[in-house]
């Protein structure tokens, strides 16, 4: 009883959390690129979310500059597009470093085997940032990166419907989706302000360093230095980025079995024959002792 009603009250609180974060209807797409509407690409953020990440950053806060530069080594080079801040990295690193061999310790009341397990749990605790920051960054960019074809497509749509790049550009990321959304939206408000086509496709490049992104801002630019029309272009790189994406996927599929091999070996096949195997051979051990 008590585990169906954790699991009533899970099932609410993530239903609780994916309304507030549902995503703008296709009425209110066409009514942003008519400009009647400006849709909000800043999502909400839950309570227990900032307060994890206050948590996180307190040890940054509270320890001496010299020790924070140590522990903090190379978290720099790891936040950028991974969602974390160095500061917060430092604090995971700090938290798993302390935490993971403590609570070893303490569950298995101080043991010999535990405490030879301490030092390699705390090491793998200080590597702990690095891994969520690399996984993060890479959901990031296969994100923006599985938005490619639906955002090319709709740039080749308004440009044979008579948009020029900027019209076209503009109305893509109200429509493309997210995170290049905000990618692009961040692009359009820099040349609104004045800034020239070529630096604020450069800072993009710069921001999300991806091939297909950058393929496809460098063919904008040299379809509009050379004069060459921009619907063959777009028609070129959206067939070019389907074809890319079904090989990408084509692997993907190829490597699955061989990822599937260790659970199914150490997990599966192991709990499979103790339900199958286990009764049988303790009803025979019953009978014979």
């Amino acid at each position: 009883m008590v585990l169906i009603l954790v699991a009533a009250a899970l099932a609410v609180l993530f239903l609780i959390a994916g309304l507030r974060r549902r995503t703008s209807t296709g009425v209110k797409r066409l009514h942003a690129i008519s400009g009647a509407e400006e849709p909000d690409a800043t999502p909400a953020r839950s309570g227990l979310s900032a307060a994890v990440g206050a948590i996180m950053d307190v040890p940054a806060r509270l320890m001496p500059r010299v020790l924070s530069d140590r522990l903090g080594a190379g978290l720099d080079r790891a936040a950028p597009l991974s969602g974390f801040t160095p500061e917060r990295l430092l604090g995971v690193r700090v938290f798993g470093m302390v935490l993971l061999p403590a609570a070893l310790l303490f569950a298995t009341r101080f043991s010999r085997a535990a405490v030879l397990v301490a030092l390699p749990l705390s090491l793998a605790g200080a590597a702990l940032p690095v891994m969520l920051a690399n996984r993060n960054r890479n959901s990031y960019l296969d994100s923006v990166r599985r938005g490619l074809p639906q955002t090319a497509d709709m740039l080749y749509a308004l440009v044979l419907g008579g948009k020029n790049l900027d019209q076209a550009f503009k109305g893509a990321a109200v429509c493309a989706p997210e995170p290049l959304a905000g990618l692009l939206a961040r692009t359009v408000r820099e040349m609104d302000l004045g800034a020239t086509r070529s630096e604020s496709f450069a800072r993009l490049e710069k921001s999300c360093p991806l091939e297909e992104l950058s393929s496809l801002l460098r063919s904008l630019i040299e379809a509009e230095k050379r004069g060459h029309p921009l619907g063959p272009t777009l028609g070129v790189f959206s067939r070019e980025i389907r074809m890319r994406e079904r090989d990408r996927l084509k692997v993907a599929v190829a490597k699955a079995p061989v990822k599937m091999l260790a659970p199914l070996v150490f997990l599966i096949l192991p709990a499979a024959v103790m339900l199958t195997v286990g009764p049988t051979l303790l009803a025979s051990l019953q009978k014979l002792f």
